[in-house]
């Protein structure tokens, strides 16, 4: 009679947690568990970013080696199973990092071609991924930070992002979730956007922003972000949101514990000149900054 240990998926069951009660009970009591659990904890399989089989087995066959010292020989099925879930994993692994990622650091501004010929900006400090291979059949990117869009025609775009998703089929839009705000602005087209809690529609000129769970709506007549000109424009905006652009532009900390981040700003500053950023900001908001070293900027009322 067949062992059940011994079947091919087996191991990959035990390991998701999809054994019965009374089969994990059995199996953690028999001669055969010790040289499972060395399989696993001897690969590290799951940290490794990199799939590289000849190493892996290696450390698999090192493992189950160095156990069997302290016991009997490992049988030698077990290398079989070994090597099974090495291809298992190796081809989890494959399937779970198809996505295409591109990230920018601070000050850093990058443009990007999507699969079918649309174009994404990416503006400092942010993320943006999506699936290739699918792209198809789905235009779906997911964005940390801020990016505009110029989104060619054909089936929906959605950009998903932790604070909603926004939906177009060919249109220009900019998305942003800097500071805590969530802000979508529509230069061209139309733009749905989507959240926890409803659906809103943007036509060109309109924005929308979400602050402490409550939509805000204004107008823009510009054609494109301020930022792809060097510069970070705000109209009514949470003095977070600005201090949060004025850190990704700068890399520089902030320390805004001592000021009412609450307070709203409507202007912009440069990215190519640091203190001629901070005078700006400052000099509408009755507040100043203290260089605290090289790194940290401290905001204070005047």
């Amino acid at each position: 009679m067949e062992n059940e240990f011994e079947k091919d998926d087996f191991l990959a069951r035990w390991h998701a947690n999809e054994l019965s009660e009374k089969q994990r009970i059995a199996f953690e009591a028999s001669e055969e568990y010790p040289y499972y659990k060395a399989i696993l904890e001897g690969t590290d399989l799951l940290a490794v970013p990199k799939y590289d089989k000849d190493t892996a087995y290696k450390k698999i066959k090192a493992g189950a080696l160095a156990d069997a010292k302290k016991a009997r020989r490992t049988p030698a099925w077990l290398y079989a199973v070994a090597a099974g879930m090495l291809l298992f994993f190796g081809l989890w692994s494959v399937f779970n990092t198809q996505d295409t990622t591109y990230e920018t650091r601070f000050g850093e501004r990058l443009t990007v071609s999507l699969p079918d010929g649309s174009k994404a900006s990416l503006n400092a400090t942010s993320r943006l991924s999506f699936d290739a291979d699918a792209w198809e059949n789905e235009r779906t990117v997911s964005l940390d930070g801020e990016a505009f869009f110029k989104v060619e025609k054909g089936a929906s775009f959605t950009v998903a992002t932790k604070k909603g998703t926004v939906t177009v089929l060919g249109t220009q839009f900019s998305v942003a979730t800097v500071g805590g705000v969530f802000e979508i602005v529509c230069f061209e087209g139309k733009v749905g956007v989507t959240d926890a809690n409803e659906q809103q529609l943007l036509t060109k000129g309109q924005a929308l922003r979400l602050v402490n769970q409550k939509w805000e709506r204004y107008t823009t007549a510009k054609a494109e972000p301020a930022w792809l000109q060097e510069r970070s424009v705000f109209k009514n905006a949470p003095l977070s949101q600005v201090l949060d652009a004025l850190s990704k532009q700068y890399g520089k900390a902030i320390d805004a514990s001592k000021i009412d981040i609450n307070q709203r700003f409507t202007g912009g500053f440069t990215h190519n000149d640091l203190r001629l950023a901070l005078e700006t900001i400052c000099e509408s908001m009755e507040i100043t900054y203290i260089f605290k070293d090289d790194t940290t900027i401290v905001f204070v009322a005047k």
